[in-house]
This record gives C-alpha cells, sequence and structure tokens, in this order.
C-alpha cells in the first residue's frame, strides 16, 4: 500500500512538471512543441527523467489517469500533447462547437474586483477557461482561494457572434467574455454586510448636503466610494438588500434610487456597469412608487419612470411601461417573498 501511494504522489508532481513543460516552457528540459502542441515522447521522457523519473509505462499511466485529462497522444504514441492551457503560441487544433446556452467560470476572490471592471481575459493563457457545471466551476476556483463563481451567458454571445471551443478533457475555450455577458453567482456575506455598513455611514454624514450642488451628495459619494473599494456587483447587492429591509427608512430607500439613477447614467455614457434589472426596478417601484412623498412625490415618480426608461431604452414621454405589471419583475420579487 504504501509504495501505491508513493508511486500515485510521484505521479502527480511528474503530471505537473508535466503539464509546465507542455503548456509553458518546453526550454526547460531543452525541447520544442511544433506549431500544433505536439512534443516528441522520447525527447519529452529523456528531458524530465534529468529530476523526475519517468518512463513510457509511467507516462502512459499518468495521460490514463489524470483527472483532470490534461494529455494526449498521437495514435502511435510517438507525441504528446497539453490538451489546452497554453501560454505558447500554438494551434492545437480546437474545432468551433456550439456551447450550451450558460457556461460557468471559476475563479478565486481576489480577482473579482478586476473581472467586474474587464470581464474575463485570458492573460498569460492563450484562452479563458469555462467549465459546463457549477461544481467544476467551484473546484476551479478554490485553487484560487475562496472561490466565486459566474454565469457566462454563452447561447447569447455565440448568437452574437462569438467563437467557442471545447478541448478534449471537456474545458469550453473562448478568447474573452465581455463584461455584459456575465452574471456573479456567489457572493461574500461577510463582504455584502462591510457594504452595507459603509453605505450607513454614508448616509449618516449630515455633511454631505444633497441640494448643494458643489457638494457631492450622499448618493454620489455612495457610488464613488463603495463601488472603487468594493466593485459594482458588491454594491448592487447591498442596495437590494436594503431595499428588502423593512426596517429601513423612506430616506434610505430613496438614496438607494438616487445611486441606481447615478449609475444607469453612468452605463449610458459606456461605463460597463451591469444591473439586476428586474430585481432592482421591481424593490425600487415596490418601495417608493406608492407611498406619499409630499413635495417630493414627482421628484421620486419621475426619477424611477427615467431609471426604468433608460434600463429598457423608452421614450420617456411617450411610452407605456409599469414595471408591477411585468410578469417578468413580479416572478422576481415572489422569489423575495414579495407579492404584487
Amino acid at each position: 500500500m504504501f509504495s501505491d501511494n508513493m508511486k500515485m504522489s510521484n505521479d502527480k508532481n511528474t503530471s505537473k512538471y508535466i503539464s509546465l513543460i507542455l503548456r509553458h516552457k518546453p526550454e526547460t528540459i531543452g525541447i520544442t512543441l511544433d506549431e500544433h502542441g505536439w512534443a516528441n515522447v522520447d525527447e519529452l521522457i529523456a528531458g524530465v527523467n534529468k529530476t523526475h523519473p519517468l518512463d513510457m509505462e509511467g507516462l502512459e499511466r499518468i495521460v490514463a489517469e489524470d483527472e483532470k485529462q490534461r494529455y494526449s497522444f498521437n495514435e502511435d504514441k510517438t507525441l504528446i500533447r497539453a490538451n489546452q492551457g497554453h501560454s505558447v503560441p500554438v494551434d492545437v487544433e480546437l474545432e468551433e462547437v456550439e456551447p450550451p446556452q450558460i457556461l460557468y467560470h471559476g475563479t478565486g476572490e481576489k480577482y473579482t474586483s478586476s473581472i467586474e471592471e474587464q470581464g474575463l481575459i485570458p492573460k498569460s493563457r492563450l484562452y479563458v477557461h469555462l467549465s459546463a457545471d457549477e461544481e467544476t466551476a467551484r473546484k476551479v476556483g478554490m485553487r484560487h482561494g475562496k472561490p466565486v463563481i459566474y454565469i457566462v451567458q454563452s447561447g447569447w454571445m455565440y448568437k452574437r457572434g462569438f467563437k467557442f471551443y471545447r478541448s478534449l478533457n471537456g474545458v469550453w475555450l473562448i478568447k474573452d467574455v465581455p463584461l455584459k455577458y456575465l452574471k456573479r453567482l456567489s457572493f461574500d456575506d461577510k463582504e455584502i454586510k462591510s457594504v452595507i455598513t459603509d453605505v450607513d455611514s454614508i448616509l449618516s454624514q449630515l455633511e454631505l448636503d444633497d441640494n448643494d450642488i458643489d457638494c457631492p451628495s450622499r448618493a454620489e459619494t455612495i457610488y464613488e466610494v463603495v463601488k472603487n473599494k468594493y466593485g459594482w456587483e458588491n454594491l448592487q447587492q447591498a442596495i437590494i438588500r436594503i431595499l428588502l429591509d423593512d426596517s429601513r427608512s423612506l430616506d434610505d430607500y430613496c438614496e438607494m434610487a438616487n445611486v441606481v439613477w447615478i449609475a444607469s447614467l453612468e452605463k449610458s455614457e459606456g461605463v460597463p456597469i451591469r444591473f439586476r434589472k428586474k430585481t432592482v426596478l421591481g424593490l425600487l417601484y415596490y418601495r417608493l412608487e406608492e407611498k406619499d412623498f409630499t413635495d417630493m412625490h414627482n421628484d421620486y415618480e419621475n426619477l424611477l419612470w427615467s431609471i426604468a426608461c433608460n434600463f429598457y431604452h423608452l421614450d420617456f414621454c411617450n411610452s407605456r411601461y409599469d414595471p408591477l405589471k411585468d410578469e417578468k419583475i413580479k416572478k422576481k420579487l415572489k422569489q423575495y417573498g414579495i407579492s404584487i
């Protein structure tokens, strides 16, 4: 049993080394890859053997038993290559494939700020790697720390001309995923609570005059300061939680509407802001549309309608649309226990 365990441990270490060579640094052992990523098997074994004991039997076992199916032989097993994950410029002869409607990307929490600013980019690799299911994406994310999962609207992307490929081991590959096709699936509860704490701190600052054009309003401060600190997706989650909180004041709800309005204007100026439109709009209307604002009622009624028009590209003066009669919005609110 000890011998088998030792063999498994050696194979795992050797496999990692082979992965480094075939994906990134063939020069480490003095070999080259051809244009399609193939390496000569004899040369690979000889080079790896300088630091990691390896023979043909061991290489065949590594290829066959690798749980991620990283490698492939050619027909007569004279050549070997990595199936995907290269940083060196090779063409592994991937075939374009129509993807399912949804794919997943798993990553570490430390990378979310970058992703939520620029989308998914390959960085040092040739392609962005996507998973076919949530559990696989979670396992990928765990390799980078605390996992965060994003849903990729792959079906929508494919219809708009994006090319998807699938490697022999089932990994989906694409050159990049713009931000508008991403939806964050998992959030850190402690972090969202920290966002809400920061929002509340700004809401309580009386020196921020909402009516002074020379002084940033509370909503502007929340959007700029909190968004920059935590990212828009986290701020949006905090807004949703505040709007769901029955104990909140009308003033809090109004300020959340102002923050959303500022964000919607940024979006119209080309900044990549993604909204959970139906959730946010439904909650804003639920909290504010039927309230008595006295002198402010018309202002906030116009604000809510402006947000709806911006979200759905409606004509402010000539469109007819009632978010609280939108069946999709009603269905979304029902998920939060709100019946309209």
